[in-house]
C-alpha cells in the first residue's frame, strides 16, 4: 500500500520538519516509521468508516422504528444504504475492524462525525438516485456509490478534517493520497469472494529500503544540494526562497543522484507534481529549471550516468 509516491510525500514532509528545526536528526528513523505507519492506520480507518457509517445508519433506522408511534415510513424504511454489501464485505471478510480495534482508531465519540457525514451523503445526487431507482442496486452500483462518497464527501468534509487532525498530525495531509488506495480496495471487491484483499503496509521490501535510504540521503546531503541550488539560482539567493521550494529540490536531487534504477525524468516529474501541491503556484517551473540545470552539470561532470 505504501508506494513510492507516498514515500516521496513523507520524505518531503519530514525533511521540511528537519530543515525547519523541529525534527532532530537522531529521531529521523523513528519519525519516518511512525509517519508511514500512520498512513496505513488511515487506510484502515477509512475502510472502517464505510462499516461505521453503515452501522450508524442502521441504528438510526432501528431507533426510528422502535420509537413510540412511528410513522409508516419509519416502520418500513428504505434500508438500501444500511444493507449495502460493501460494508458487509469489509466487516466480515477482512481484518480491517480487528486492526481498528487493536489500534483504537475509532470510538463511540465519533458518532457526531458519522451523523454529519451521513447528512452530507444524503445530499449527493448519486445517493438519491441509488435510493430511489426501481431495481435493486447491484454490487457494482454499491461500489460506485462508495467511490462517489469518498470523492465528494470524505475528502471534502470539514468535520472529518477536524476529526482526523485530532487523531493524527499526519492524517489530513495523507487523506487524498490514501483515499486512492481505499478506492482501489473497493474496486477489487467481489461479493462472492471469501476474503477482501487489504493491502499490506509495504507491498515490496525494496520500497521499505527506498523510504529509509531516500530520507537519509536527503538530510545527510542537504547542505551540498543547497549550495548547488544557490549557485544555479543566480538572481535568487537560496535564503530568499521559500523553505518548501528548497526541500522539494533537495529531495529531488537526493533521489536523482543516489538511485540509478529510477530514470531522471520519473524523479523530475514526481517532484514537480509535489511542488504544484505543496509550494507556490509558480514554484513548479522554478523547481524544474533549477534541478534540470544541476542534473545537466552532474552529467557533464560524470556524477551521474543514467538516462
Amino acid at each position: 500500500m505504501i508506494n513510492r509516491l507516498l514515500i516521496r510525500i513523507k520524505t518531503v514532509q519530514l525533511v521540511y520538519a528537519y530543515m525547519q528545526g523541529s525534527l532532530d536528526k537522531f529521531d529521523c528513523d523513528v519519525e519516518m516509521a511512525q509517519s508511514v505507519e500512520s498512513s496505513y492506520k488511515l487506510y484502515n480507518y477509512l475502510l472502517g468508516l464505510v462499516v461505521k457509517l453503515t452501522e450508524y445508519r442502521k441504528s438510526q433506522l432501528d431507533n426510528a422504528r422502535n420509537k413510540f408511534l412511528p410513522t409508516q415510513a419509519e416502520k418500513f424504511p428504505n434500508a438500501r444504504f444500511a444493507n449495502n454489501r460493501v460494508a458487509q464485505c469489509i466487516a466480515e471478510k477482512s481484518s480491517v475492524m480487528q486492526y481498528i480495534e487493536e489500534h483504537e482508531l475509532m470510538s463511540d465519540f465519533d458518532t457526531e462525525t458519522y451523523r454529519n457525514l451521513l447528512e452530507q451523503i444524503e445530499e449527493l445526487p448519486s445517493y438519491q438516485q441509488f435510493m430511489t431507482q426501481r431495481s435493486q442496486p447491484t454490487f457494482e452500483q454499491e461500489k460506485e456509490l462508495w467511490k462517489d462518497i469518498f470523492a465528494e464527501v470524505i475528502t471534502r468534509s470539514a468535520v472529518l478534517d477536524a476529526t482526523l487532525e485530532e487523531k493524527s498530525i499526519y492524517w489530513n495531509d495523507d487523506l487524498s493520497t490514501v483515499t486512492q488506495f481505499v478506492v482501489k480496495a473497493i474496486n477489487q471487491m467481489k461479493p462472492d469472494s471469501e476474503t477482501v484483499h487489504i493491502a499490506n503496509m509495504y507491498d515490496r521490501n525494496e520500497d521499505r529500503k527506498f523510504a529509509n535510504d531516500l530520507f537519509h540521503h536527503a538530510i545527510d546531503e542537504a547542505h551540498e544540494y543547497l549550495e548547488l541550488i544557490d549557485r544555479q539560482a543566480s538572481n535568487w539567493q537560496v535564503e530568499r526562497m521559500a523553505l518548501m521550494d528548497k526541500v522539494v529540490m533537495v529531495c529531488a536531487l537526493a533521489e536523482i543522484k543516489n538511485f540509478p534504477d529510477i530514470a531522471i525524468r520519473i524523479s523530475m516529474n514526481e517532484y514537480i507534481e509535489l511542488a504544484k501541491h505543496y509550494c507556490a503556484p509558480d514554484s513548479a517551473r522554478f523547481v524544474n529549471g533549477i534541478v534540470d540545470k544541476i542534473v545537466k552539470e552532474w552529467k557533464s561532470e560524470g556524477v551521474i550516468f543514467k538516462a
